[in-house]
């Protein structure tokens, strides 16, 4: 991908020198950095994509060092810990963006519009599924890692869930497979006061991954895999008013929260999809999976 003023400019990685090297060989960076006062400095922003339980520490030592900051999903685990880095960045005037690409999707994005519209009614039910199937000694398995379906996939469902209904949730019940002590899959049900909204998440289990937002008017169906949004229908009770929308994506979508994350820099505004309110929301809803609402299949 190219994004107009951002440029790569140095690549830390404390975990594996010649794979930073062949990286920074493959794609002609400037500077391969040993140490993280080197790195810093020689950045403006700094993109994370560590394993998870790197982030937090990652985040605010970049913030310290007075780095904008774009970390991969999820960002942290723990909603206390989402709010105050994003506190932090806010007292030091710096952006704090989560790096989730079906938030930035075009098509994604003229969804939501659509449904907050009201071209389907009010909605009552959404149901959104992720999976895919990891086996190996991988860190997506590793519950010292911070592995699991949850961790590892939550954050995209939520993301139509609480866009759509709300950060006003009711109750959560979750039903959990494990294996390991790693869950490898998950089934949430999420009680608002007048919807009601579902999730499978699979690391272990394969489910068909779509997407599907019902209200009182019709319902939008989007297709595996729908986190990349580049096409949906609405559909109605008479088949022949029903629309089908069509959406280029570039790549995996990357590039549109980069040039989200490049925006709010230069602007001093917030261009990203996914606000802060909502990347607390999910991370506290993941936390919340490590509770007494989890029963075990």
């Amino acid at each position: 991908f190219h994004v107009e003023a951002l440029r790569i400019t140095s690549v830390y990685n404390p975990e594996d020198n010649v794979g930073a090297t062949e990286f920074v060989d493959r794609f002609k960076i400037p500077n391969l950095a040993y140490s993280l006062d080197e790195f810093y400095k020689q950045v403006d922003a700094v993109y994370i994509a560590s394993p998870h339980l790197t982030h937090y520490e990652y985040i605010a030592q970049s913030l310290d060092n007075g780095k904008h900051v774009l970390c991969e999903t999820p960002m942290v685990l723990r909603g206390e810990a989402a709010d105050y880095l994003f506190n932090k960045a806010s007292c030091r005037g710096l952006v704090l963006m989560e790096a989730n690409k079906t938030a930035h999707c075009p098509g994604f994005n003229h969804l939501v519009t659509l449904v907050k519209s009201g071209v389907i009614g009010d909605v009552v039910d959404i149901e959104a599924s992720v999976s895919r199937l990891t086996s190996g000694k991988v860190r997506e398995l590793d519950t010292n890692q911070a592995g699991g379906a949850v961790n590892e996939l939550m954050y995209a469902p939520m993301l139509p869930i609480v866009k759509l209904l709300g950060k006003e949730i009711k109750n959560i019940s979750f039903y959990t497979k494990k294996k390991n002590n790693v869950d490898l899959y998950t089934k949430g049900i999420v009680q608002y006061e007048k919807a009601i909204a579902s999730f499978k998440l699979g690391l272990g289990v394969k489910t068909e991954g779509n997407l599907i937002i019902s209200g009182t008017k019709g319902y939008i169906y989007v297709p595996s895999p729908w986190w990349k949004t580049d096409y949906f229908e609405i559909r109605y009770e008479d088949p022949t008013e029903n629309k089908r929308y069509f959406y280029k994506l570039d790549g995996e979508g990357i590039r549109y929260e980069i040039v989200a994350f490049n925006r709010s820099i230069e602007s001093g505004k917030n261009y990203s999809y996914i606000d802060s309110k909502i990347s607390i929301a999910i991370s506290e809803i993941i936390e919340v999976c490590k509770s007494n609402n989890v029963i075990e299949i």
